[in-house]
């Protein structure tokens, strides 16, 4: 056997190796609230049991509208092109806080509701992202001209107490997730994510990493002490990090986090370069929130992730299949396929007859890809 084979073998031995025993070690792990419902412990351990046999496939807002549709029961574009639904489905709550009607989106809570109803019941995970308005200039997520937003939101700044009116509306919606008997629908929440980029109010260079930190513990505590909320997971997810420390800069500590992930799209304008742009840093990423997983007992997963109009025919079977094939990873959510007229090339996923649908539904036939009927 040539060296370089040699080393490939060797390298592959070592990662199957670690991923075997990280699973092992998290068979045993509890969610990190102390207080977690049953249900929540169920989907801890169903999450976990599920990546020891390969990875589920996620989609944002797949269920409430496509491209070129809104509001099709039964209908989604993962399931047009595969026969399937995703395993995982991603929903905004952004704007909740709001009290609004609809998120930013314009996907109505009461409709969101539903879908994560129809989800568990499928046997299916939910993920929660939540894009909070700036609460200082009345702007949206992405107003980052200020770096003393979180400041003013934390006990003590000016805007800490209807920061807490805006958790409250926040908790009334994530309470109102029940099955039919009455149990509340455990969900993952994703809160302040990217925060290693500098595009939200609540970015790297919007806020200390201490001011971060007090965020994120101030957010679960207000939760679970104030309204009694135990049936979430929490996910810890940065956009693309350099190294271990990077990604743990922010990192509000093990007693506060289940699941860690990250996000990253291909970049530019998709050309053969950023896809290997792209590669290179999913890879690198990949392997961080994978070491960082096994080394604080945590679940690792991929965020977000996609390329926007998948310009690349062999996208998924080419390109990501590699990537995340035995690594332990939970899932891979890709982003929405958005349904405005004026967005018709904002999708991650390929829809009915697009070149890279059949690519697609490959990916999703391998016998360690996970979706639902």
């Amino acid at each position: 056997m040539k060296p370089t084979k040699i080393r490939k073998y060797v390298t592959s031995l070592v990662l199957s190796c670690a991923f075997s025993a990280s699973v092992s070690n998290l068979s045993a792990q509890q969610p990190v609230d102390m207080n977690a419902t049953r249900e929540a412990k169920v989907l801890y351990q169903t999450i976990n049991s599920r990546r020891a046999q390969g990875i589920s496939l996620g989609h944002q807002d797949a269920l409430a509208y496509g491209h070129g549709w809104y509001k099709v029961k039964g209908r989604s574009d993962m399931k047009d092109a595969t026969g399937k639904y995703p395993a995982v489905i991603g929903w905004e709550i952004g704007d909740i806080e709001l009290d609004k009607a609809y998120n930013l989106d314009s996907v109505y809570f009461d409709d969101m509701r539903q879908y994560i109803v129809e989800t568990q019941k499928r046997g299916g995970i939910t993920t929660l992202s939540w894009h909070a308005n700036n609460i200082v200039s009345g702007k949206n997520a992405w107003d980052c001209a200020q770096d003393t937003v979180v400041r003013s939101v934390l006990p003590n700044g000016s805007h800490h107490q209807k920061y807490l009116q805006w958790l409250d509306r926040t908790a009334a919606f994530l309470l109102s997730l029940k099955d039919s008997q009455g149990n509340f629908i455990p969900v993952v929440l994703r809160p302040y994510h990217e925060h290693t980029g500098s595009w939200f109010w609540w970015g790297a260079k919007q806020c200390t990493a201490q001011e971060y930190k007090d965020l994120w513990k101030m957010t679960v505590d207000y939760f679970q002490q104030k309204h009694g909320i135990h049936h979430l997971l929490y996910c810890y997810s940065p956009s693309e990090t350099e190294s271990e420390s990077h990604f743990l800069e922010r990192y509000p500590g093990d007693e506060y986090v289940d699941l860690v992930a990250f996000d990253c799209y291909v970049p530019g304008n998709g050309t053969p370069e950023d896809i290997e742009k792209y590669k290179v840093a999913m890879a690198k990423n990949i392997a961080i929130v994978t070491q960082v997983a096994h080394k604080l007992k945590k679940i690792p997963t991929i965020g977000e992730t996609g390329f926007e109009g998948v310009k690349d025919s062999a996208y998924f079977t080419q390109v990501v299949y590699p990537l995340v094939k035995e690594k332990g990873l939970a899932w891979i959510l890709f982003w929405r396929n958005a349904y405005e007229k004026d967005k018709q090339n904002h999708y991650y996923i390929p829809f009915k007859g697009h070149p890279a649908a059949g690519d697609l539904r490959k990916f999703s036939r391998k016998s360690d890809v996970f979706q639902l009927k």
